[in-house]
């Protein structure tokens, strides 16, 4: 779910830290780091053990120590800032997937070392389950509208304002044609 990830995690930060100085690069990857990890180690490199895209980086373990050592190892400024937006994308992402119904994975490893497993192939039945649950395509309908409300609200049709977000990951403070 690739909208609903990007667009939710986006309007929920800047609902709730209200930062202008977050790199939305950053927050963005975040917001998809745990799926970049887990599918393709739970679908296709480990795919008969698993077959599934829910593993270690769906834990709130694996999240917590990418953060913990982002703060041991970084200085306070722009790139823990940067870095840190990343672990509270991350953190999203496991908030937006429902994972605490999932107490195996969101906890692993206090509930045993074992993940769980899907019965059957993973790539094959992923149009059935897309296609089979509707709740799927409003919330990647809501993403997409979101972003693309915040697309034309900052005026990011114009491309000098893309190129700044772009090169510095910052969105732009004023709304477009606001004076």
């Amino acid at each position: 779910m690739l909208f609903w990830h990007l667009g939710a995690t986006l309007w929920l930060f800047r609902w709730i830290f209200r930062d202008p100085k977050v790199d939305v690069r950053f927050l963005l990857l975040g917001a998809l780091i745990p799926d970049l990890i887990d599918m393709p180690i739970g679908t296709l490199v480990l795919a008969e053990r698993f077959s599934t895209s829910e593993l270690w980086a769906h834990s709130l373990v694996a999240v917590s120590a990418y953060m913990s050592v982002v703060l041991v190892a970084t200085r306070r400024g722009r790139r823990r800032r940067a870095w840190m937006a990343l672990g509270v994308g991350w953190l999203f992402h496991l908030l937006l997937d429902g994972m605490w119904l999932n107490e195996e994975v969101f906890v692993w490893p206090f509930l045993g070392w074992d993940l769980p497993s899907s019965p059957g192939p993973f790539w094959q039945a992923a149009w059935e389950r897309a296609l089979g649950d509707p709740w799927r395509w409003i919330l990647e309908v809501a993403g997409l509208a979101y972003l693309a409300w915040l697309w034309l609200a900052l005026g990011l049709k114009d491309a000098k304002r893309r190129e700044t977000v772009a090169s510095t990951g910052r969105l732009p403070g004023r709304v477009a044609g606001a004076t």
